[in-house]
Parts: structure tokens; sequence; C-alpha cells
């Protein structure tokens, strides 16, 4: 029988490993405790809800660079959210309808996300009611903004679908911008020109990897498979936040599909401030 020393260190190491763990199936922080979370740039949310597609927006004024930085960042997100609606389409039917409302024009980006959601609505119903999908298709997407301020904004768009098959599809994009020109910036963009940023996050990410591999053994009281080395090329998902943590998001599998499995890694950027670039 487990003494409560015993059992009090097991839980111990599960609550670590829940802290420590993502998949793409594990729950995320929720949009309404993201908004409630203080930014010093002001993010906004637009909400459509339409039959079976549900999609929030985030948007943000007052960039370092302007209202034209503003409208530029803000037709990316929207961009990105759009395209996401436009896969449950066929060419055909995305076509029609961009034809029809005459393109996504930047100044009028609220009005085309709205209209699409309901089209895209539209269409799933008429697959539905010719009994063309045993089981009704959706589309929802919501953010998390990680950092929010006058010269860079960071934020996590998550979009999940079901176009039939086994079950849901998973998506997740972060999307990192220089507010003073609206610039999408890739990870390698954080450092300094020639900086070995690659193998010291490799470095780190092993660190951690061994780490949830050890508390996964005291858990399940079996040696598991020592983890691969992650690669970085510097071309990874990844956000910063507020609290001056970097994370990388790694997924393995086939994108688009139920397969994916992802996992994130929080660095503080402490551990290489020397290769930052300033």
């Amino acid at each position: 029988m487990l003494s409560v020393k015993r059992i009090t260190t097991i839980l111990a190491f599960v609550t670590m490993l829940l802290l420590l763990t993502v998949t793409c199936m594990a729950a995320s922080p929720s949009a309404k405790a993201d908004s409630e979370e203080k930014h010093e740039l002001p993010v906004k949310e637009y909400r459509t809800k339409a039959g079976v597609v549900n999609v929030a927006v985030p948007y943000l004024s007052g960039a370092a660079g302007g209202k034209s930085v503003d409208d530029k960042v803000n037709q990316a997100v929207f961009d990105y959210v759009n395209a996401m609606m436009k896969q449950i389409l066929s060419t055909q039917e995305a076509e029609a309808f961009d034809k029809e409302k005459g393109g996504a024009a930047a100044d009028d980006m609220i009005r085309y996300n709205s209209e699409l959601a309901k089209y895209t609505n539209k269409m799933i119903a008429n697959r539905n009611d010719t009994g063309k999908v045993t089981a009704s298709w959706y589309v929802r997407n919501d953010y998390e903004v990680k950092a929010a301020r006058k010269g860079f904004y960071s934020v996590i768009l998550k979009t999940k679908t079901y176009t039939g098959g086994p079950g849901d599809v998973i998506t997740w994009k972060a999307m990192n911008f220089d507010l003073k020109d609206g610039s999408l910036l890739e990870l390698k963009d954080l450092f300094e020109g020639g900086a070995d940023y690659a193998t010291r996050l490799q470095t780190l990410i092993g660190y951690q990897q061994m780490g949830r591999a050890r508390l996964q053994h005291v858990i399940k009281g079996k040696e598991l498979k020592k983890p691969s080395p992650v690669e970085i090329s510097g071309e990874e998902d990844f956000y910063v936040d507020d609290h001056y943590n970097l994370g990388i998001i790694l997924k393995s599998g086939k994108e688009g599909s139920t397969s994916v499995d992802m996992q994130v890694f929080d660095i503080s950027l402490n551990d290489f401030a020397d290769l930052i670039k300033l």
C-alpha cells in the first residue's frame, strides 16, 4: 500500500506533467481568460456566430507605426482566419464568394469576414441537406494574445474543424509582428546575425524533454523511449509573452490531420539574452 508521502509525491509529479505537456487535444487557456489579461496595447475582438461557424478574430490599434501598420497587421490576421474557413469550401464555392463580394478589401475586412462566415455555414448546411455528410461539419476559431505592446504583437490563432473522418482537426498558428512597420517575424529574426541560437534552443528544449520523460517514467512505472532530439531551423511557430518567455511550438505528424501532435516549450528569455537582437 502506498504511503501518504508517496501518494503526495506522485500527485505533485502529475501536476507538473500536466503543466508542462501540451498536445493538440489538451485544454488550452480560454479566450475569456486571455481577454481579461491586461496588455499595453488594446486588442479588441470581432466574433461571428453563424450556425456551425463560430469565428473570433483579434484586432488591435495603437501600433508604433501608426494606423497603416494597424491595418496591415489586422489584415494579415483576418486573412489567415478567412483562409482557414475557405479550406472547408470547394474551390468553386470560394471563387464564387469572392466574385460576388469583390475580394477582401483592407478597409472592409470585418464585413468580409462576417459574410464569409455566413456563406460557409450556408454551404455546410447545403451539404447536410443533400446527404453528402454523415455528421455536421463545423469551423471554430479562437485565439490567445501572448503580448501586445506598442512595438511588438504576438498572438496564437487556434482553429478547430470537422470535415468528416475519425475526429476534429486542430491547427495552431502563431503570428508575431514588428509594430514599427507591420512585418511578420520569423523565429530567426529575434537573434543577432550569426548567433548560434539553434544549438542553444535545442539544448534547452532537450532538458525539458528529458524532464518530461522522467516524470512519465515515475507515473507509468516503466522505462520509456528516449525522446528524439529536436532540430531548430528558425522557421518554427513561436510566441513571446508579456512575462519574457519564448514559446516554441513543435508539431509532429501530418499538418491538417487528426494525427498531429503538438508540444509547447516555454523558455525564459534570460537563458539566451546574449543572442537576442536589440
